[in-house]
């Protein structure tokens, strides 16, 4: 969506208001997701809105098909996709601890991670021979029939799930006591902090297009190659933590990590060698990946399991809205000072972030794995 609307547009600030029009539903409807998903049956409430994502792709494929595509359009099916998607995000994380032993998380969760990253990796490499041979209908297309393929995958699930309170249990009362959990909590919030700023001023993927087109010069074959280049290190740092298995010093990892992320960013920002990007988006996607599962471990191991889901929504309010308003945000920002400029400047937040963390916050620098409550 992001290079079908520069291609229409030739606009920075478009494509940031694209991440916009998915920003602000999403962040009121994953609180309603979070209750749901503690109120309703995980799985039965998934395959619902499985199934309506897949009518919005399959409307994108006919719509792009018959050339009746406009910036307008976009934004629209991209509010409907915040709509489906966020009342489904909780319900994908908290499902996690229903199907394996609390012993088992860590590694579930970075299995989990491996899997994710492989469709990440396939699908933008995909795409990129895809929309330059084909265009962005057939893209759209495959994407509808995946969600089919994820409908089946919920069908196959055998493990009996808790049905759970139903409508009755979905109050404003329930909704404070999950962010009263959360704002409370002495490691949840700081690192909820800082994964809030690393998406919002780290979420480069949203300047790809114009990397492609007017720096690197690569087209859309290259920006395919570039969105795979994080995935793929999210995949080894993903591959990586499963064979390690349990960390016991989670905090300096996230620190870690996080620092990691923002290093690679502000060089890749400055670059004008293909290859050389790509391995720096390689060594982003293994430093967020690491951080990421750890602070996913710590949050549901930290979380009584009939406050997964609102935990899980509140946290997703911030790491996957953060990313949306990130991509306006630079989208915005690099309109006005140069892509380059825009990218490297968030860096620099991410950097000083980190800073502000290990200088005044050292329960959460030497937080260890096993001071968790399942």
């Amino acid at each position: 969506m992001a290079w079908q609307i520069y291609e229409l547009t030739n606009s920075p600030l478009q494509i940031g208001m694209l991440g916009l029009a998915r920003a602000v539903p999403q962040i009121f409807i994953l609180l309603f997701g979070g209750l749901l998903a503690d109120a309703m049956n995980r799985r039965k409430l998934m395959m619902v809105t499985q199934g309506s994502l897949f009518f919005v792709s399959a409307t994108l494929a006919v719509l792009t098909l018959g050339g009746n595509v406009r910036p307008m359009t976009l934004y629209a099916m991209t509010v409907f996709l915040a709509l489906f998607s966020s009342l489904e995000s909780p319900s994908r994380q908290a499902i996690v601890t229903n199907l394996v032993p609390v012993e088992d998380l860590s590694r579930a969760l970075a299995i989990s991670s491996t899997q994710r990253q492989i469709a990440t990796i396939a699908g933008p490499s995909v795409a990129g021979v895809v929309l330059a041979v084909a265009g962005p209908a057939v893209c759209y297309a495959v994407d509808a029939v995946s969600w089919i393929i994820m409908l089946a995958s919920l069908a196959l699930i055998r493990t009996q799930l808790p049905e759970r309170g139903g409508w009755r249990t979905i109050t404003f009362d329930s909704l404070r006591a999950g962010f009263r959990f959360v704002w409370g909590h002495a490691v949840i919030f700081p690192f909820l902090m800082m994964d809030l700023g690393a998406n919002l001023f780290g979420t480069v993927r949203s300047l790809f297009p114009i990397y492609a087109r007017d720096i690197l010069g690569v087209g859309p074959k290259g920006l395919g190659i570039l969105y795979a280049a994080s995935a793929t290190g999210a995949l080894l740092g993903a591959i990586g933590f499963t064979l390690r298995g349990s960390v016991r010093n989670a905090g300096h990892w996230i620190l870690a990590g996080v620092t990691t992320y923002g290093l690679c960013l502000l060089f890749f920002a400055h670059s004008h060698i293909f290859w050389l990007s790509i391995l720096l988006l390689v060594g982003s996607g293994i430093g967020d990946t690491i951080s990421a599962i750890l602070r996913s471990t710590i949050n549901q191991l930290s979380t009584p399991d009939d406050l997964r889901g609102r935990m899980a929504s509140i946290n997703s309010v911030f790491t996957n809205s953060g990313p949306q308003l990130g991509q306006f945000q630079l989208g915005a920002l690099a309109s006005l000072i140069g892509t380059e400029l825009a990218a490297a400047s968030g860096a620099f937040v991410i950097l000083l972030i980190v800073g502000v963390l290990v200088a005044r916050f050292p329960h959460v620098r030497d937080y260890r794995i096993n001071q968790a409550n399942p």
